[in-house]
């Protein structure tokens, strides 16, 4: 006895329909998983020349070795994006954290307030 998804799958014809959405959903995942392991070495990468590097040192170009100049390219724009990134976030979340304080010291008071 089948059951009725086999059997309306297989009066259908479409037996190979089901196995190639099965085999795109797996192709896509594993697509996926590839490029967020690729995503996360580049992150790791960025991460350990900012420390190492500070963003100071600047990129050498090799023309013999396109591809490892290509790699290191991007790393260092990398650096550069999150240096750029903290120095950007450091003064505004000094401004939020001061903003916080001051709606927070409102808070109180007017708390007091009405509490007498």
């Amino acid at each position: 006895m089948e059951s009725n998804l086999l059997r309306g799958v297989c009066e259908k014809g479409s037996v190979t329909e089901v196995f190639g959405t099965n085999l795109r959903t797996i192709i896509g995942g594993v697509l996926n998983l590839i490029l967020l392991t690729g995503a996360l070495l580049y992150a790791g990468l960025v991460a350990i020349n900012f420390n190492a590097l500070n963003s100071r040192v600047r990129p050498q170009v090799n023309l013999r070795d396109p591809a490892q100049s290509a790699q290191k390219l991007a790393v260092w724009l990398g650096v550069m994006t999150l240096a750029t990134g903290i120095r950007v976030a450091t003064p505004v979340l000094a401004m939020l954290s001061e903003a916080s304080a001051d709606v927070g010291d409102w808070f109180l008071s007017h708390r007091r307030r009405q509490t007498r």
